[in-house]
Parts: C-alpha cells; sequence; structure tokens
C-alpha cells in the first residue's frame, strides 16, 4: 500500500511540474539568420514562390487562398503539412498581417493546437541578402504549452525545425535560375501610311 501511496504522490508531482512548465514558458521564441549570394529582389522573390515551397519548407504539401488578394496583408490561406512519415495531415490558416515589399512579411498561423507568428526580414548589402525569421509560437491550452516548452528544452524541436527549413530556402535562392523581373521587349509598331 504503501508504494502505491508513493507512486501516486509521485505522479501527482510529476503532473504538476508539467503544467508549471507551461505556464513559466507559455511560448517558444525562435529564428535563424542566412546570408544569400543573390540580390534582394530575387531573393525575395523566390522566398515568396509558393511553386518552391515544397524545395525547403519540410513536410509542406498545400496552400490554398481562402479569401482576400494573394500575397497582401489580410489575405488567408489553408496551408496543409505533414509533421512526418506514418503521422497525419496537420492544417493551418495562415494570414498575411504585415508586409512592405523587398523589407519583411509577418504571417499568423492558427491550428487546433497552436498559435504561431513569423516575421521574415530582408536586407542587401554589396549584392548580397541577409534574411533573418523571428517567431514565436504558443500551444493553445496549458498541456499543449507544457509539450511544446519539453520539447524545446529537452530537444530545440523548434529552433531545429527553424534552421533546417531556412539553410534549405538559402539552397533553393542560391540555386535558383528563374528570372522573376524578365525585361520587357520592345517592339515597332507597323506604320501603314493610307494614301
Amino acid at each position: 500500500m504503501k508504494i502505491l501511496k508513493y507512486l501516486l504522490f509521485l505522479i501527482g508531482v510529476l503532473i504538476f511540474l508539467f503544467i508549471i512548465i507551461g505556464f513559466i514558458k507559455p511560448s517558444i521564441q525562435y529564428g535563424h539568420e542566412i546570408t544569400v549570394d543573390k540580390p534582394l529582389k530575387e531573393a525575395w522573390a523566390v522566398q515568396q514562390d509558393e511553386a518552391k515551397f515544397k524545395e525547403w519548407l519540410a513536410g509542406f504539401k498545400s496552400i490554398d487562398l481562402i479569401s482576400g488578394t494573394q500575397g497582401e496583408v489580410g489575405s488567408k490561406y489553408k496551408v496543409v503539412v505533414n509533421p512526418g512519415e506514418g503521422q497525419p495531415d496537420f492544417e493551418m490558416i495562415e494570414t498575411v498581417v504585415g508586409k512592405k515589399d523587398f523589407d519583411h512579411i509577418t504571417f499568423n498561423f492558427d491550428s487546433d493546437m497552436m498559435l504561431f507568428d513569423q516575421t521574415t526580414s530582408f536586407v542587401e548589402a554589396n549584392g548580397k541578402t541577409t534574411i533573418k525569421t523571428d517567431s514565436k509560437v504558443q500551444g493553445k491550452g496549458m498541456a499543449m504549452r507544457s509539450m511544446f516548452a519539453l520539447m524545446e528544452i529537452f530537444g530545440g524541436s523548434f529552433q531545429a525545425q527553424e534552421v533546417k527549413n531556412i539553410e534549405a530556402l538559402k539552397t533553393v535562392i542560391e540555386k535558383n535560375k528563374k528570372n522573376y523581373y524578365p525585361t520587357p521587349i520592345l517592339t515597332e509598331d507597323k506604320l501603314e501610311v493610307v494614301e
């Protein structure tokens, strides 16, 4: 009987500590910075190119505009990702909450489990572009907050995923061959003279 009493006490203490972690660390902040050997406008265009998302966002499956104007502040998207082999797809609603072309873009993601905010900023110097992310994730409910805090404390899960994605973005940008800003070709109009 004493063993059962101690076991229940230990379980109670562990549950209490689990909940306290969510109070102490209700959100996780992380980010990563890269410098790419490409001009600002090209780096911006590649990062915004939905056709390239699968090349640098781990688990990315699809993005669909559900309201607003494509790429503009206030536009909303349904984003589907797969967190890993054998796991079900995960859906989020992404909202563009701030944007200044060639400077920064800020997104808010909302899902059943979490709220996630990310700002990606761009700065050009000497023909190279520095891209920096600032991200914050908060679980919905105390259990998710505690779980996310433990994931970051013991495994650095969110930071590690950010580094993986942004380093992959660097590779995609530096290997880019697509011309996002083609020069218009001027043609002479034929003039017909009527006599």
